[in-house]
C-alpha cells in the first residue's frame, strides 16, 4: 500500500470512528464507502460497496469499513482501495 494510500484509510478510519453512533443507528451491518474523509454510501456487501468505490474513483483511493458495534482497523483486508483487481 502506498503513502496516499494509508492516508486515505487512516483519515477515513478516524473519521468512520466519530460517525459510528449515529452509522449503527441507520446502517448496522452494512458497509461503508469512504473518501476523503466522507461517507460516500453505505452498501449491503463489501462486495457492492468495493464495485461501487471502483467506479466512483477509478485510480484515486478508497475505503470500506463495516458497520458494526464493534470498530475494527483489521489493515489492508478491512480497507478497500484502487490498487488494482480483486
Amino acid at each position: 500500500m502506498s503513502d496516499v494510500q494509508q492516508q486515505e484509510v487512516e483519515r477515513n478510519y478516524e473519521s468512520f470512528k466519530e460517525r459510528l453512533p449515529d452509522l449503527l443507528k441507520t446502517d448496522a451491518n452494512r458497509f461503508a464507502l469512504m473518501r476523503d474523509g466522507a461517507i460516500i454510501a453505505c452498501f449491503d456487501t463489501n462486495r457492492d460497496a468495493l464495485e461501487a468505490g471502483r467506479a466512483l474513483f477509478s485510480d484515486e483511493p478508497f475505503s470500506i469499513q463495516e458497520v458494526t458495534n464493534r470498530p475494527a482497523d483489521l489493515g489492508y483486508f478491512s480497507h478497500a482501495g484502487s490498487f488494482g483487481s480483486v
